[in-house]
């Protein structure tokens, strides 16, 4: 792929991320991914909370987050609302500017040619595609993590100002302001101290740059004696940036908990045993050709980064590194390569693509030294032409834009628990919703109605001006709306309870099918009277309106909505015997996480209607009944909703 002008590499370049862009940009707003993650939503509120006015170096919610990624996203959420688009699109930016830096890099290290083959299958290539569409920090990584490795090689070549490539050894002496504001080593340094705020499995880079340093020391060291001033310059940006994480996660126990749930390879090393680590080890190896991720939401399960061709051309661009180890840009790529998969190699799921993240500057870089070499011996041996590797090169690039076109577009979103977990239901629900401009209100059923569902709606619709309702069916729950007509949506693969759903059905309701979910539509307020009449109101937001009791010892309640709660709000009914003694317990509704995450999800006028299956009913002879706030209660007492009277509770008789 030799170039007869200077400026073939930029309209080459500018083709090559334009075909990037469409694959990470397209359908971008659900429609691959079919709708939004909890893990996306929790990203959100950090964000929510730094246009609070919350600003810290690590945030502990949501199994904790490094805070770099974040504040990177919050401008675009400034900048474009509330909405999915403006939290995805700084990931498919970095996934851009990941290719360009994979380029700039390869360029520095093998030359434009190998360059641009790099660059073109990172822009196309699955992997770096599915996690330039989702928003999460992970893609911000490689991105940083580049910048830090081209300007390393930019210092290592540095001499009199110019960019040289090859390995000729040069000694320098920085000025001043080389030193404070731009050196290479400088850069280097800050971009990977940078990279430890981006994502978890940045905690490869030092273990890569140690590494690395080890390596030059031993193998090179008359080229690492005389570039020392610029090395301290790297360790001692790279540690100033770094510090202030590592002093927060040091001095913070229990920050990052998550990773005591996914570390049992490396528990079990520290233990003595080999064998899951040299398991994971083997699937690593083997993910790029063979089997890749198991998991859904990682891509789609199995599938290998690279198809067969490629895939063979990876493992020979390997043992070429593995054949010339002794000169540095080589040994580079397989020190990277190995840092890179260690977060994996000793956790669970293995392979994994997002905690092996870190390799994709240089992944594409080994299949294309090997092509690139191809194509200089046909050359040589005539029995290809130059134009041939041309066209050999760009028919891979198609055959992989295809390939992630069909992955990212058709097989991925329909393919096994996507549609659940990336909330597909409540994606066309919030479409429906926005087309009822006749709708004053609407209650939704859903999995987590306190704390994911509301902001999840609040990020797929348009019109945030339609009051919603949010109740968990699988609580025996059901709420009506305040409204003429009122209107009912669940996903269609959650049930409501099989008493109201024959209710709903006796008052009139029509019941539709519509893809993902399941609407039903009250044409009028339909008088839904129980057997005992009440009028208790508890604190200023529930009035008790009635109770019930069932031929087989359900009770059911009626509850009218008077206040929008401004705190969590958890029900107990306590069975009590004769003498007052308790026999049983049961609480309703969710409590907040021990992080405190929870959303009003009760609207005024709504009516709460539950049928309780009760234990311990035989002995009982009247239930004990209020609320109370659950974050009162630690460390206590907890703080109940008092009736109008000034009671915390209300005595009912067991029939």
């Amino acid at each position: 792929m030799s170039h007869s002008r200077n400026g073939q590499p930029v309209w080459i370049m500018t083709a090559l991320l334009l075909a990037g862009a469409a694959l990470r940009l397209f359908g971008l707003n659900n429609l691959s991914p079919p709708g939004i993650t909890h893990d996306e939503v929790a990203n959100w509120l950090i964000d929510r909370s730094i246009l609070a006015g919350e600003h810290a170096i690590y945030f502990t919610r949501a199994y904790g987050h490094e805070a770099g990624f974040h504040y990177l996203q919050t401008a675009f959420v400034a900048l474009l609302g509330d909405n999915v688009l403006a939290l995805r699109l700084p990931a498919a930016f970095c996934g851009l500017l990941g290719v360009a830096v994979t380029f700039a890099l390869a360029r520095k290290l093998f030359g434009k040619n190998v360059a641009l083959i790099a660059a073109g299958l990172l822009a196309v290539l699955f992997w770096p595609v599915f996690y330039g569409r989702l928003a999460l920090r992970a893609i911000s990584l490689p991105l940083v993590a580049g910048l830090s490795a081209y300007f390393w090689w930019s210092g290592w070549n540095y001499e009199g100002g110019n960019r040289r490539k090859g390995e000729r050894v040069t000694n320098f002496t920085p000025s001043p302001r080389d030193v404070l504001i731009a050196h290479p080593f400088t850069l280097s340094g800050f971009f990977a101290g940078l990279t430890l705020h981006t994502y978890m499995a940045a905690r490869a880079v030092p273990i890569f740059y140690a590494l690395w340093l080890a390596y030059l020391a031993i193998f090179h060291w008359r080229a690492f004696k005389q570039r020392w001033r610029g090395i301290v310059l790297f360790l001692v940006m790279f540690a100033a940036v770094a510090a202030p994480l590592v002093i927060f996660l040091q001095t913070t126990p229990n920050a990052e908990f998550r990773i005591s749930e996914v570390d049992l390879p490396l528990q079990a090393l520290r233990s003595g045993m080999f064998g899951p680590v040299l398991d994971n080890g083997l699937k690593l190896l083997g993910m790029f050709g063979f089997v890749g991720d198991p998991l859904w939401r990682e891509g789609v399960p199995s599938a290998p980064v690279f198809e067969p061709i490629v895939a063979i051309l990876f493992y020979a661009g390997l043992l070429l590194c593995l054949w010339r180890w002794r000169q540095p840009r080589y040994a580079f790529l397989l020190l990277w390569l190995a840092a890179s998969v260690s977060p994996s190699l000793v956790t669970i799921n293995a392979p994994s693509h997002i905690r092996s993240i870190l390799i994709l500057p240089v992944l594409t870089v080994l299949p294309a030294l090997v092509m690139h070499s191809l194509g200089q011996l046909s050359t040589v041996i005539h029995d290809l032409s130059t134009r041939s590797s041309k066209i050999l090169v760009l028919t891979l690039l198609l055959f992989y834009a295809a390939r992630t076109s069909v992955l990212q577009f058709q097989t991925w979103p329909s393919g096994g628990d996507v549609p659940f977990v990336w909330q597909a239901a409540f994606t066309e629900m919030a479409g429906y919703l926005d087309g009822r401009s006749d709708l004053s209100a609407a209650s939704i059923a859903g999995w987590s109605p306190s704390t994911m569902d509301s902001p999840t709606m609040t990020l797929l619709r348009q019109n945030d001006d339609l009051p919603l309702s949010h109740f968990d069916p699988q609580e025996g729950t059901l709420i009506l709306p305040n409204s003429e007509p009122m209107v009912v949506l669940r996903p269609s693969d959650l049930p409501l309870d099989p008493f109201w759903e024959d209710r709903l059905q006796g008052w009139g309701a029509e019941v539709q099918g519509n893809g993902r979910f399941t609407i039903y539509i009250l044409p009028v307020q339909s008088p839904i009277q129980l057997a005992n009449a009440l009028d208790v109101q508890f604190g200023a937001e529930l009035r008790l309106l009635g109770y019930e009791w069932l031929d087989n010892g359900d009770l059911l309640l009626s509850w009218r909505v008077t206040a929008v709660p401004p705190a969590p709000r958890q029900q107990f009914i306590h069975s009590l015997a004769a003498d007052g003694t308790q026999l049983a317990d049961t609480y309703r509704f969710d409590a907040p996480d021990p992080q405190g995450l929870w959303f009003s999800h009760w609207q005024p006028g709504d009516l709460i209607l539950q049928r309780l299956s009760l234990p311990a009913l035989d002995e009982a002879t009247q239930l004990r009944l209020g609320w109370f706030d659950p974050t009162t209660c630690m460390p206590g007492p907890c703080q109940n909703l008092r009736t109008e009277d000034g009671q915390e509770f209300l005595l009912l008789p067991v029939e």
